[in-house]
């Protein structure tokens, strides 16, 4: 049973009882401003790659500090008592990464809606244009939590560490170095790290896909229950946060996301690259 995701049904039946949080981007390489399709009725907009993220960073959807989550955390009317449902329009891509936000900043009971915006409509329920507002402020107050989000230094320490292993969410030809990024900057992966795709975790319908075949999946690629630390990266830190997800569900519990994730690893001077399949 999954402990970290709600139905959408689930959803439908108690959405008086929760806050809703529209977590959608625009992913990569894409223009424009972020434009759902369809909005859940109730649901707040929680906006990553601008009020969540640190402006004074040259990278994109860098964590932001805790002081200014808990302030826009406030504005969005969020209490301490607050359950809130995570999703974002595209079934499962950076609803994780709000969900691993809130996580980092002490706050327990937040959940990601399986399968997102495109399920909900799948399964027939109302849809609205407009997001809802917070009717007042709210008391949230961040109780950061150390090592939820890492640096590259971090990362290149656990390299040569035989008790961490790193995932890479990307897809393979992007991993391998053999396809495009969507950023400047070299093409492969860290080295000694492992290629878990966030999409291979996912249904054609974007649900996620059940967790003993993922957990399987996990332990395949090297990762040790109570003994391996696992290290997570993707494109800039979003899809990683699915991977903190699934792992999270499977038990794992030393668990760490590389906020600059392959954004900026491409970019550094001095650290190495792999080209080729793990």
């Amino acid at each position: 049973m999954v402990k970290n995701l709600k139905s959408s049904q689930w959803l439908y039946e108690n959405r008086e009882d929760v806050i809703i949080l529209d977590a959608g981007i625009v992913k990569p390489g894409e223009s424009g401003d972020y434009q759902p399709a369809a909005i859940i009725p109730g649901a707040l907009r929680f906006d990553i790659s601008y009020t969540f993220s640190d402006h004074a960073s040259t990278l994109p959807n860098m964590m932001c500090s805790s002081r200014v989550f808990q302030a826009e955390a406030k504005q969005l009317g969020i209490n301490n008592s607050d359950t809130l449902i995570v999703y974002d329009d595209k079934g499962l891509f950076s609803a994780a990464r709000a969900w691993w936000m809130f996580k980092s900043m002490g706050f327990e009971h937040v959940y990601v809606l399986d399968g997102g915006l495109k399920h909900w409509q799948a399964c027939g329920f109302d849809t609205v244009s407009d997001y809802a507002s917070a009717h007042s402020l709210g008391n949230f107050i961040a109780k950061p939590k150390p090592h939820f989000f890492i640096n590259h230094k971090a990362v290149l320490t656990g390299i040569n560490c035989q008790d961490t292993l790193l995932f890479d969410a990307r897809g393979p030809t992007r991993f391998e170095g053999s396809g495009s990024e969507p950023r400047q900057g070299r093409q492969g992966h860290i080295p000694n790290s492992v290629n878990l795709p966030y999409s291979s975790l996912l249904t054609e319908e974007g649900l996620l896909k059940p967790i003993s075949k993922i957990a399987d999946r996990i332990v395949s690629l090297g990762a040790e229950h109570n003994k391996t630390t696992l290290q997570f990266s993707c494109g800039s830190g979003v899809t990683a946060c699915i991977l903190a997800l699934v792992a999270t569900e499977c038990g794992y519990t030393r668990l760490q996301v590389y906020d600059g994730s392959w954004s900026e690893w491409s970019k550094l001077e001095g650290v190495p690259v792999e080209v080729g399949p793990s």
